[in-house]
């Protein structure tokens, strides 16, 4: 084994971790795993359309305990579907960094002769835009650059994305859409529009895996140590969770508890949530590792910057739940009384540490819930699992329950014998059945028309 992956893993056995997201990143993971990565088994779990989110979150939510972390080809993705369901289980994500972008410029210049001085770009922030272009020398006016400011939780993600890039370019003809999204990336080019696309670099990736080894190491630890965080968000008098405005009151408080949940994903916590106060129940060895030894605390910086409010958090320690859980109490008030926006943390009566800031669940969206789990349709027909969920995820995408054999097996890439195969399987335990036929071309055998029952 690889010394520097023995290094990250301290001898763990194989772990099973999912790779969500477009095949093709999926398989630039694979890759890696497969090279350097001995001890570790990649699952992929294909979404390239936000139709296929709620099948997605069914069956991470189903298969829980099958995987040891979860991989996300991208941010976007990442952040879509933290939005949707919490998880024990380690979560990382490849994320778009300046080096990729400057990759991109690089390329386009040296290699396609592009003028990059016009584009329309999705996955970034305008300051990094900005910072990138000042980097290579370029100052503002001398540069156009339209900047995706799309929601990136409604449905029609891709489409409006798409739409985003096409209307840029019709209007500014010659410039270059860059995106982080392969399917948005695939489409622009079937339309002609000049694209390119943001890659991970090898490298990249595996620094990646190593964190999600490193997470899946602590989770794995048998003794761990209790910690818990107490946060309140600070509230002066002009505007308070009181306040008339109710919308803007709802409004705030949903921000808030996004960022509170997003970071809860990443140390791992299990969170019970009041009025304005959140607290969360993680280990020592998370919680260290994700705050560079209690040095840095992100969610104090993400929602000065993201929404009205700051945070008063207290983390406690102790010998028992009830012991940390009165720590972290007497660290948030210490906080709130010196004004908010930092944390103190709690080892016990006697010693006291501050840090300082220095670095939306969806309320009203229904979860959903599977009308039958994978592992039985599974289990009855005889069909892989990920060939159900890969099922599934052709359904919502085209938003129907009815296909031909030829149409399956083109969506699958199997070939129609194959297809066919999975088909009769599935007919035989009752989830197909043939409600008509058509003709396909200009002669031939009718072709049987299958309504999908899962």
């Amino acid at each position: 084994m690889n010394s520097s992956i023995a290094k990250y893993t301290g001898g763990m056995a194989v772990k099973t971790i999912g790779i969500v997201g477009h095949i093709d990143n999926i398989k630039r993971i694979q890759r890696v795993i497969e090279n350097s990565f001995s001890n570790l088994r990649g699952e992929p779990i294909e979404i390239h359309d936000m139709r296929q989110v709620q099948t997605t979150v069914n069956y991470l939510k189903e298969h829980i305990n099958d995987f040891d972390g979860i991989i996300f080809t991208g941010k976007i993705l990442y952040d879509i579907m933290n939005h949707r369901m919490h998880s024990q289980n380690p979560w990382v994500h490849l994320d778009n960094d300046e080096s990729q972008l400057q990759r991109i410029f690089l390329e386009a210049t040296l290699k396609d002769g592009l003028d990059i001085r016009r584009i329309s770009i999705d996955s970034y922030t305008e300051e990094m835009v900005q910072a990138i272009y000042s980097g290579f020398g370029f100052e503002r006016g001398q540069y156009q650059a339209a900047v995706s400011d799309i929601d990136i939780f409604h449905d029609s993600l891709i489409e409006d994305l798409v739409a985003f890039h096409k209307g840029y370019h019709l209007s500014h003809p010659g410039a270059i859409a860059i995106t982080g999204i392969s399917t948005v990336h695939k489409l622009l080019l079937a339309d002609g529009i000049p694209s390119m696309l943001l890659i991970s670099n090898e490298n990249y990736i595996k620094n990646k895996l190593y964190d999600l080894l490193r997470k899946i190491k602590f989770k794995d630890m048998s003794v761990s140590q209790i910690v818990v965080m107490s946060m309140e968000i600070d509230l002066d008098n002009e505007y308070d969770l009181t306040s008339e405005n109710e919308y803007s009151v709802m409004l705030e408080k949903t921000r808030i508890t996004e960022e509170v949940y997003k970071f809860a994903q990443r140390i791992q916590a299990a969170v019970v949530e009041t009025e304005k106060n959140y607290m969360l129940f993680t280990t020592k060895q998370i919680l260290e590792f994700e705050t560079n030894n209690l040095r840095e605390l992100p969610i104090l910086r993400s929602i000065n910057q993201k929404t009205a409010h700051t945070l008063s958090v207290g983390i406690g320690f102790g010998i028992t739940a009830r012991e940390a859980k009165s720590n972290a109490v007497i660290g948030k008030n210490k906080a709130f009384k010196m004004g908010g926006n930092q944390c103190f943390v709690v080892y016990d009566r006697k010693r006291l540490e501050r840090i300082t800031a220095l670095d939306k669940v969806v309320e009203n969206e229904p979860v959903g819930s599977l009308e039958l789990p994978f592992k039985e349709i599974s289990e009855k027909s005889g069909v892989s699992i990920n060939n159900i969920y890969k099922l599934k995820s052709i359904m919502d995408l085209y938003k129907t329950d009815t296909f031909t054999s030829l149409e399956l097996a083109q969506e699958f890439g199997n070939s129609l014998r194959s297809m066919n195969r999975m088909i009769e399987r599935l007919e035989q335990a009752g989830y197909v059945e043939v409600v008509g036929s058509k003709i396909i071309g200009k002669a031939g055998r009718p072709s049987r028309i299958l309504r999908v029952g899962i």
